[in-house]
Formats: C-alpha cells, sequence, structure tokens
C-alpha cells in the first residue's frame, strides 16, 4: 500500500515555512496544501527535492523525477522490474516555440525521431503494462531536448508507464512540460483511415483468436482490458497500440506451440526447455520471439529419423 496523508502533518510549522521559502516558492495556501498532501500521500522528501514546485504564469506544476516514480513503485511492494525499448523512426517533425530570452520564435526541424516502448511488471498482476511515446509529441527543443534525446524520451516513457501501472496523479517530470509556448509541425507519421485500423484491428484478433483457441470478441476484449483502452472511444493511436499488442499476443502462442513440438520431438521436459527459451527471449519482442521460433525448429530439423527411432524405443522400454 502507497503511505497516504493523516490529519497530522509530517512537518513542523518551520519546515512548512521554509519549503514554501524554497522547493514551492510562489505558491498560492491551496497549492501548497496540495504539494505538502502528494509530498506525503507519495512518501517524497521536498528537501532532498524527491519533488519540487514550479510556476509558469499561472500554470503551477508539481515535479518529481524518474528516480521519485521508481521510489513510489518500489514502496509500493508490487514492482517486479521494469524494460524499454528504444527505436528510431524515419518520420520528421518541426518544433516551434517562443524563445522568451530571445524574444523570437525559434524553429527545430528533425528528420528522424526517437520512439521509446516502456515495460513495468507488477508481482500481483498478470499482464504488464506497456506504454509507447514519441519524440514528437514530447519534445520542446529545449533544455536537454536537442542533445539528449534518447535519454529524455526514456525518461518519459518510463514515467508514463510507472505512472499508469501504480496509480500516481498529480506528479510530473519536468520533461513533460515546457515553460514556452511549443507548437509541433509535421510529424508526418504514416496515414491510415480508422476504418482501415478497425479491419487491420479484427484481423489481428481472429489470428489471435485462432492460435490462442478462443473466440474473437473475448480476445479482443481482453486485448483492450491489457491496455485500458475503450475500444467505443479509441483514437487512431489507441487502435495502432491495440494492433501491436495484439501481434505480440499472436507472437507469443505460436512460440508457446513451437517450444511444446520441440519438446515432444527430442524427448524434453516441457518445463525444463520453456525455462530455458525464457532466459534467452525477450518475450516484449516480436523480433526476439520469432528469432527464438526459428532456432527451435532448426533443432527440430537437425534431428535424424534413427534419432526419432531411438528416442520412441527408450520411451517403449521405460
Amino acid at each position: 500500500m502507497l503511505p497516504v496523508t493523516t490529519s497530522e502533518s509530517p512537518w513542523s510549522k518551520e519546515q512548512v515555512e521554509l519549503i514554501k521559502r524554497t522547493v514551492a516558492k510562489g505558491a498560492s495556501d491551496d497549492e501548497l496544501k496540495l504539494f505538502l498532501h502528494l509530498a506525503a500521500r507519495y512518501d517524497l522528501d521536498p528537501f532532498t527535492r524527491q519533488i519540487w514546485f514550479i510556476k509558469y504564469g499561472d500554470d503551477a506544476h508539481i515535479f518529481t523525477g524518474r528516480d521519485g516514480f521508481l521510489h513510489i513503485a518500489h514502496r509500493s511492494g508490487a514492482f517486479n522490474g521494469m524494460q524499454t525499448q528504444l527505436r528510431e523512426e524515419p518520420i520528421g517533425f518541426e518544433i516551434r516555440y517562443y524563445n522568451r530570452k530571445e524574444k523570437k520564435v525559434e524553429v527545430l526541424k528533425r528528420p528522424s525521431q526517437f520512439v521509446a516502448v516502456c515495460t513495468v511488471y507488477r508481482k500481483d498482476m498478470e499482464q504488464p503494462f506497456i506504454c509507447e511515446v514519441w519524440e514528437s509529441e514530447y519534445s520542446t527543443g529545449q533544455g536537454l531536448w536537442p542533445t539528449k534525446r534518447r535519454v529524455m524520451i526514456q525518461k518519459v516513457a518510463e514515467a508514463s508507464t510507472l505512472r499508469r501501472a501504480f496509480d500516481i496523479s498529480g506528479l510530473y517530470l519536468p520533461e513533460e512540460v515546457s515553460e514556452n509556448e511549443v507548437e509541433v509541425v509535421s510529424g508526418d507519421r504514416p496515414v491510415i483511415a480508422p476504418s482501415e485500423l478497425k479491419d487491420a484491428l479484427m484481423t489481428k484478433a481472429a489470428e489471435l483468436a485462432e492460435v490462442s483457441g478462443g473466440d474473437r470478441d473475448s480476445v479482443l476484449k481482453k486485448v483492450c482490458n491489457i491496455r485500458n483502452i475503450d475500444l467505443a472511444n479509441a483514437t487512431d493511436k489507441d487502435l495502432q497500440a491495440l494492433i501491436a499488442h495484439t501481434d505480440l499476443l499472436i507472437a507469443r502462442y505460436r512460440l508457446k506451440a513451437e517450444i511444446e513440438d520441440t519438446a515432444e520431438l527430442l524427448g524434453m521436459d516441457l518445463t525444463t526447455l520453456t525455462a530455458q527459451v525464457k532466459k534467452t527471449c525477450d518475450l516484449n519482442s516480436i523480433d526476439s520471439i520469432q528469432a527464438t521460433i526459428g532456432e527451435l525448429k532448426k533443432r527440430r530439423e537437425n534431428v535424424s529419423p534413427e534419432d526419432e527411432l531411438l528416442r520412441l524405443a527408450e520411451e517403449l522400454l521405460i
């Protein structure tokens, strides 16, 4: 369980005054109360800057770092690991923002962008939480974004996924917010009509039903629940995420079938072979799963008829 506030403040009057003068400078009384509530609820220490307050004009923001989100996850007792994968997409985008210091509009052009996919596991849940974020959705073109693009988008992906996995509200990374007006132009992702996306999703759901032994509607509902997406109100991005996750589940079921076939042919213990595969195969990567399937097929192909007859003979003698 996450810590919650009580009627008794964990800070003395002097400490509250110090917080208001330093890490929550400029906060109104109500904003300070909210800040102290979140600090106590999530057990974040303002004095070590695990949590801090910044005001951009009239907009108040309460921040923590990636380590702050990890701190909350670890304290829950349910955190069971996190994986983040990065890829570069050849899809350009352009950022226009107002440089207050120079008092002019700046333009930053990128011919490609980085995409981060984070997976967070909980001990008390069978399915992981997965979040994909694109650089064009968060880059402000300022701060460390121009020089630390991979690091920045990875931090955003991890914070977003941890926030969803552990039901964290009211806290954000500085990397997710800009103090200046920002406009993202272009970002020419392949455009697919919503009807085509829905048709593609239904086709994938039918394929998943076939390999899993279920029916299309039930497996589609399961995928939507895993990704926490309401199909009736799904955006294009939501539909693409559902298709991607359905593809991953299809690959996992096909791997399961290959493991079973290989264990039977080689006379191996199914549990032992499954454990061996899990050590080397990234079950969240379709490429890794497909490579493992290829390796299992090669192992079966290398079994000679004489070896198979000898194995069967040994089974008959047991």
